[in-house]
Parts: structure tokens; C-alpha cells; sequence
């Protein structure tokens, strides 16, 4: 009877635990909109249990604005791993605000281009600066190389598919193009390709790559001309599209490819100019995307 009595006991306790845990997301994208005014950035927050990850944050001032409020309203004090994608500012001057603010990131990741590639909106010494910064507020730093896999827990996994070291054979690249392209992985199945700003060249190269294959795809370099090119995002195919740019550049001619694609191929799409802040909820049977305001009108703009 006793025995009976403890195997009720542990079913009960099992099942509700089960009950619980169904309810809470095996993972959580936050899409923090850095897209406003005049310019553009890459600002992805992950959340796996306790276990924090960003890969880039923005500018500065737009990651003071947006970032720092949109950390600190989730309660967030630490962030484990941060990943930037490739040396723009729009990716990586967010990091020092993050630090500034007592928020603590204890692994960076990043990639110092190639000597020979050449870049007019790359400045090595600047770049530097930042890694140094974090380097002096107690972060471990790393040089992440293809087939990095960060195993976060035992439903979710983030690996770097590509990183690119320098130009192609043929083809001389920018900095763009050395983006860390990276993919989460959930013990359902459900997959999220992260390719930083991969542009055409580099992009035509990883046409067919079926690694590049993903449910979820953040657009690559904010949706805008020189974008990697539809066979890429055929070979992605995914079910869902979210975009970081401003409205005024995802509906003008610059970014008229991926936003055509999109609507010729009838891919859901979330724009941080048009819909703020987005999140997605990964659940065990189902995905939950919440954008901060709904719309997806796109009136043209000439700029």
C-alpha cells in the first residue's frame, strides 16, 4: 500500500512538472527592433532557460534605446554568449552599451577579417576597441571557426554552418560576406538560420547547401540591394521570414527583391520597421510569434 501510495506520489509529481514545462517555450527569439529613423542593425536576443545569447546588437545609441530597456524589462543581468556576426558597426557598437549598463557577457565571439579583403565601412582599429572593452569588463573571448556548436541544453543546440575566412578562389568579397551563418537547432526539429548580412557573392556560393535548409529565416542584410539571391533563399526555403530594417528602406526599390520573394512565394514576414519589436516562442508543437504592433502594409517608397 505504501509503495503504491509513493509510485501515485511520483506520477503526480512528474505529470504536473510535465503539465508546467509544456507551457514554457523550449526556446524564445526576440527580434529587439534597432530599425528606426535613418538606419538599419541586427539586435537578436535568445533565450534557453536561464541561458542568454546575443548575436549583435546594433549601434550605440539605438542599442541604449532599445536594447538596454528591452533587456532590463525581461530581467536579464547576464548575457552567456554573444556572437557578433561580422565587424559593422551596426552589429557590434550595441556591446559596449550592454556593458555600461552592469549587464555582464562572459563569451564573445568573433571573426577578424582576412588582410586581403577590402571594405570601406570596415575600420579594424575601431572594431578592436570594442573586443578590447569587453576584454577589460571580464569577457573570454573566441575565434569561432566552421563547425562551432554551442550545445546550450538537451533541446537546443546553435551551430556555425559557415564562416568564411577570406575571398573565394574568383571572387573577392566584403566584410558582409565573412558574416558568421549560424543555425539554431530544437530537439523538435523546428530550425532558425541566423546569416548575419551574407550578400550575393558568398550567398551564390551556398546555393544547394542543404545545411542552409531552416523553418525560420532571419533576412539577411536587412532585406537590401546586394542581398544574397533567391536561389540562396529557395535553398533555405522557409516557412517564415523576420526582417531587421527600417519601413523606409524594406519598401523602397532597395529592398524590392527579398520583399518580392517573400510575397511572390507567400512567406509570412515580420519587419521590425513595420511591426516593432517581434518574438517567437518556441514551444515542443507549435511556434508563437508575437510582433510589438501588427500591420504588413508596404506602400513604395523612392528612397
Amino acid at each position: 500500500m505504501i509503495r503504491k501510495l509513493i509510485f501515485v506520489a511520483i506520477l503526480l509529481v512528474v505529470s504536473a512538472y510535465y503539465i508546467i514545462n509544456r507551457n514554457e517555450p523550449i526556446a524564445s527569439w526576440h527580434l529587439i527592433n534597432v530599425n528606426y529613423g535613418r538606419l538599419q542593425g541586427d539586435a537578436n536576443l535568445l533565450v534557453v532557460g536561464d541561458i542568454n545569447i546575443m548575436i549583435d546588437a546594433g549601434y550605440a545609441q539605438e542599442a541604449k534605446a532599445e536594447v538596454l530597456p528591452y533587456l532590463q524589462k525581461l530581467g536579464i543581468q547576464k548575457i552567456d554568449h554573444f556572437f557578433i556576426s561580422h565587424p559593422h558597426r551596426d552589429h557590434y557598437e550595441g556591446l559596449a552599451a550592454i556593458l555600461d549598463s552592469g549587464i555582464s557577457i562572459s563569451n564573445l565571439y568573433y571573426k577578424i577579417p582576412a588582410p586581403e579583403i577590402e571594405d570601406c565601412c570596415y575600420d579594424k582599429k575601431h572594431f578592436l576597441k570594442f573586443i578590447h572593452y569587453a576584454k577589460d569588463h571580464g569577457s573570454t573571448l573566441f575565434s569561432p571557426k566552421t563547425g562551432f556548436k554551442l550545445d546550450i541544453n538537451q533541446d537546443v543546440s546553435l551551430e556555425l554552418l559557415h564562416a568564411q575566412e577570406g575571398n573565394l578562389a574568383n571572387e573577392k568579397l566584403d566584410v558582409n560576406d565573412l558574416s558568421l551563418i549560424m543555425k539554431l537547432t530544437l530537439s523538435n526539429g523546428t530550425t532558425v538560420l541566423f546569416p548575419g548580412d551574407l550578400n550575393r557573392k558568398l550567398g551564390q556560393h551556398l546555393t544547394g547547401d542543404t545545411r542552409m535548409r531552416a523553418d525560420f529565416l532571419k533576412m539577411p542584410h536587412h532585406g537590401l540591394v546586394g542581398i544574397a539571391p533567391n536561389s540562396f533563399f529557395e535553398t533555405v526555403d522557409p516557412d517564415f521570414v523576420l526582417v531587421p530594417g527600417p519601413k523606409h528602406l524594406w519598401c523602397s526599390q532597395r529592398g524590392a527583391q527579398a520583399r518580392e520573394w517573400t510575397n511572390i512565394n507567400r512567406v509570412p514576414t515580420w519587419t521590425n520597421g513595420i511591426n516593432g519589436h517581434i518574438t517567437v516562442d518556441f514551444m515542443r508543437d507549435k511556434a508563437i510569434i508575437s510582433p510589438e504592433r501588427v500591420g504588413d502594409s508596404c506602400e513604395l517608397e523612392n528612397n
